[in-house]
């Protein structure tokens, strides 16, 4: 198939080439790897599936990182909680699931405005550094029985909050 010095040819090429493709394979190897334990968390954040680590019993405080589309522009508002968005939330070193219904709350999504409400408004608080499960609308509405609609949008004020309430429940 080939010619002797052909063969030869091509198995110094591979003699060459070999050790070097070895030699950038295990440098980005090891990138790899002191990339994962000394990134700091505020270029992690970008990346959502990213040494995420499992939830239990969080205690999560300060600043977090929001998903990438997660708010979109609105006329009135400025910015709302798109409707029908899924990402990871990332606050300090935990990242947990954030999603919005129908009509761009952090909730489950309810078909319709159930009868006999209650409607939780408000900024980071309402709509929650932590994951659903633990937020206070969450925990009310588990408590009292009474179906609630979490609507809180994080960096808000009481204008914002009241239009979206108009918009929803009006």
């Amino acid at each position: 198939m080939f010619s002797r010095s052909r063969r030869s040819k091509l198995i110094k090429l591979i003699k060459i080439i070999l050790p070097q493709l070895a030699l950038v394979v295990g440098t980005l190897i090891v990138i790899d790897v002191a990339c994962y334990f000394f990134l700091p968390n505020s270029v992690v954040a970008g990346f959502t599936d990213y040494r995420v680590k499992p939830i239990r019993h969080p205690t999560i405080g300060g600043r977090g990182y929001y998903p990438r589309y997660y708010f979109v522009a609105h006329p009135t508002r400025g910015m709302d909680i798109g409707p029908n968005r899924r990402g990871m939330h990332q606050v300090d070193d935990l990242n947990y699931p954030v999603w919005s219904n129908r009509f761009g709350c952090f909730d489950h999504d309810w078909p319709t405005v159930p009868e006999g409400y209650v409607y939780f408004a408000g900024d980071s608080f309402t709509w929650g550094y932590t994951p659903y499960e633990e937020k206070f609308a969450t925990l009310f509405e588990a408590k009292t029985g009474l179906p609630t609609l979490k609507c809180g949008v994080t960096h808000t004020g009481q204008a914002h909050q009241f239009d979206k309430f108009r918009e929803i429940v009006v």
